[in-house]
């Protein structure tokens, strides 16, 4: 892990505390301390409002960075979870790669599966089917 990777971890990390909130809170009452005697001067509010410009676009990163290891988290165990699932179809371990209309088909098949299985349920039909996806890929796209 490089130094900004292990930084942006740890700066994450430590914005999440509540010790974080409390040093905003501080942050503000020592701007309005401050700011009373200087009766909030131009010079006073430029340097308030770019200390917070700077702080917020920082962690505006800080905090993209954050859910985008969290998602390729998540990513990575539903993978997992679909590769020792038996019957699960391993072609949609990378199925985010696909194209907005591939993945609009495969949704529309997935409802129609939720529709039919609605249907077999109301008629004591067990909740079991299991439909190759992948076909569908294949078919589509030809």
């Amino acid at each position: 892990m490089g130094y900004l990777s292990a930084f942006a971890k740890w700066l994450s990390n430590k914005a999440a505390q509540p010790f974080a909130c409390f040093l905003a809170f501080l942050v503000i009452l020592t701007w309005g301390f401050f700011g009373l005697p200087l009766h909030f001067n131009e010079t006073w509010q430029l340097i308030i409002s770019t200390i917070a410009a700077v702080i917020s676009i920082t962690m505006l990163f800080i905090i993209q960075n954050s859910q985008n290891r969290h998602t390729i988290a998540i990513q990575l165990k539903l993978d997992e979870i679909i590769r020792a699932t038996q019957g699960a179809h391993n072609a949609m371990m990378d199925i985010e790669k696909l194209t907005d209309e591939d993945l609009s088909r495969i949704q529309k098949k997935y409802g129609l599966l939720a529709e039919k299985t609605k249907e077999d349920l109301k008629q004591g039909k067990v909740d079991t089917h299991t439909h190759d996806i992948s076909k569908t890929i294949i078919e589509e796209k030809k």
